[in-house]
């Protein structure tokens, strides 16, 4: 049965709070269990019964949060997900998304720390996080996209497109890094960077006619542009925070899906690992390092093409779904395929 507190929690203000500050997409959900397990869905082992919310006969996965969950869910056994380190949204992050995640990721996380029998999480640094404030055993995995990885035929014409695919969150990272695009852009004619339109462009960028701004889509309708999508040079750089310092290996994929040579922040340490593979160039918080790094590269296309066919072996070893699939068969425990007309408690008809 469902846990009555958890009832009275999301159904009060601060389920309607938390209701209102999420949407039903979820991203997180896709990469690290609808992807990897989705023939288990297909099947019915496994139930999606609200955007982060998955379930089998008798454990349920919350993931992040449960702000769009059935009121009346409720299994035995509750494992919990999460992809960042709430604890540590501060500084480097734009108002809302600090808000947010204390908010919504962090209520979620201090109802459900104390409840699951498991947590698991996207990187070293949020494991130690999490170890610092739950008993529970914690497992660690990496994300899986189903996406295809880049060809690299796209290196061999046409001028240098850089992209800064960072989402909303980013919107600090973006405008650190923003006189040093606005320079380049100016004295590189033909190089062009694209970015999301939900972004605000900082002053050095607005009105660039170097400047394209992707259309502003949904997270199911980005998944599905993004293989369509080429750049030579990806760029993610981060303020040295301890937050972005335990992100995942996420970028690492989505950046080799549209084929692209990564310039990243050194204080990623997954960046740190693909630099160390060929795979990226890892940079210091220093805004001249950035812009002789990013002008060697756009000069040297054998070197974008290079770095980029690292990057995208690297993400082919990583971007896996054997390990999620192990991890959740063994903490959900997904039953037989499910008959047909058979129903599931919880999940809507």
């Amino acid at each position: 049965m469902a846990d009555p507190r958890a009832l009275i929690r999301r159904a009060g203000p601060w389920g309607w709070l938390a209701r209102a500050m999420t949407t039903p997409s979820a991203p997180t959900a896709d990469l690290y269990i609808a992807n990897a397990c989705a023939d288990w869905l297909a099947d019915g082992r496994l139930h999606r019964i609200g955007p982060t919310l998955f379930a089998t006969a008798d454990a349920q996965l919350v993931i992040r949060h449960d702000a769009r969950a059935p009121l009346g869910f409720g299994r035995p056994r509750s494992l919990f997900l999460i992809d960042d380190a709430w604890w540590a949204a501060g500084q480097g992050l734009s108002a809302w998304y600090r808000l947010k995640t204390r908010l919504v990721e962090g209520g979620a996380a201090r109802h459900w720390l104390s409840r699951a029998e498991a947590v698991v999480v996207s990187s070293g640094a949020i494991a130690r996080g999490v170890r610092e404030r739950c008993p529970a055993p914690v497992h660690v995995i990496d994300p899986y996209w189903s996406e295809p990885l880049a060809d690299l035929a796209h290196f061999d014409a046409g001028p240098t497109r850089l992209a800064f695919l960072g989402a909303q969150l980013h919107g600090p990272d973006l405008d650190w890094i923003a006189p040093v695009l606005r320079h380049v852009l100016d004295d590189c004619p033909g190089v062009t960077l694209a970015l999301s339109s939900g972004h605000a462009l900082p002053p050095p960028l607005a009105g660039h006619p170097s400047v394209r701004r992707l259309a502003p889509l949904r997270w199911r309708d980005w998944r599905a542009a993004l293989p369509g999508m080429r750049f030579h040079i990806a760029l993610y750089p981060l303020q040295p925070t301890p937050f972005n310092a335990a992100r995942s290996r996420n970028k690492v994929i989505e950046h080799a899906i549209v084929g692209a040579a990564p310039l990243v922040a050194d204080i990623w340490p997954a960046g740190r690992e693909a630099a160390a593979q060929g795979a990226a160039i890892a940079l210091p918080h220093d805004r001249p390092a950035w812009e002789a790094a990013l002008r060697a590269l756009i000069a040297d296309r054998d070197r974008q093409r290079r770095i980029a066919a690292a990057a995208r072996d690297h993400a082919r070893r990583i971007n896996r779904p054997d390990a999620q699939r192990a991890l959740w068969a063994r903490l959900l425990r997904p039953g037989p395929v499910a008959q047909k007309g058979s129903t599931f408690a919880g999940q809507k008809r």
